[in-house]
């Protein structure tokens, strides 16, 4: 018997080898994964009732009402401006507050209005005409006629708008000694009066007949608070005008007082 030599076997082992791992082996990779069955039987029970969603919603609308709409991005209003306690009318001074010219010389009757009218010689309009939103007026005068006060008090809608028209009402006199039209007329300057709250300020002026009586003598005041602004003039003969002494001075720090607190 012949025996066939070791070293010869080693190759044929070798290619029996590589052809069994070519035609498909154990190698991983190589195999595809089976497709899923399409014919798999699927459950009505799940197919029925879809699983619940993580994410809460909101019920649906009864009733058949509409569902409400987002809404838009708009800005959000303005705040109602915030206004004092007091009503506009109690910042009026009356008959025993409003000064007078002379002790013997009281106030004999007081009228009310709207306030819709010029107030003092200088003046081109009224607190309502440059901007105020509500005025009111208080007039007085002396049994015998000659003397006379006219208080205004205005609310604006804030107060840029107030320090706006005070700045309109002492920039008239500028031009008011023209605009009067009298032989004689003769405005003073505009002096500020210490108060208690707010501004004041105030500002004398005559007119007349270039000789002899007939003339008149006006002191005009203002005071700003806030919002708030009033007016207001003493007039009378002018020979009846005290010396070294404006009554509408003293007016100005007594309507000032109002609006304290």
């Amino acid at each position: 018997m012949v025996r066939r030599p070791r070293a010869l076997l080693l190759p044929a082992l070798l290619t029996l080898t590589l052809g069994a791992t070519a035609c498909g082996g154990d190698d991983p990779a190589a195999s595809p994964a089976p497709a899923p069955s399409s014919t798999a039987p699927v459950s009505p029970t799940a197919s029925a009732s879809p699983q619940p969603s993580a994410t809460p919603t909101s019920p649906a609308p009864t009733g058949g009402s509409k569902p409400s709409r987002r809404p838009n991005r708009t800005l959000a209003p303005l705040p109602p401006q915030q206004l004092l306690a007091r009503p506009v009318g109690s910042h009026l001074l009356d008959a025993a507050r409003m000064p007078t010219l002379a002790e013997d010389l009281p106030w004999a009757s007081t009228a009310e209005a709207e306030g819709d009218e010029p107030v003092g010689a200088c003046q081109k309009a009224s607190l309502f005409d440059i901007g105020a939103l509500r005025t009111v007026e208080r007039r007085f005068v002396t049994a015998d006629g000659s003397t006379t006060a006219t208080q205004v008090v205005g609310r604006f809608p804030d107060g840029a708008s107030a320090w706006r028209a005070a700045e309109v009402l002492l920039a008239w006199r500028a031009d008011c000694a023209e605009r009067l039209q009298h032989p004689r007329t003769v405005v003073g300057e505009v002096r500020d009066v210490p108060v208690s709250t707010g501004t004041g300020s105030v500002y004398p002026a005559s007119y007349g007949p270039r000789k002899g009586d007939g003339g008149r003598a006006t002191g005009f005041g203002l005071v700003r608070k806030g919002s708030w602004l009033s007016v207001v003039e003493v007039a009378t003969d002018e020979a009846r005008w005290p010396s070294g002494r404006n009554p509408a001075r003293q007016a100005v720090r007594r309507i000032a007082a109002t609006f304290r607190g």
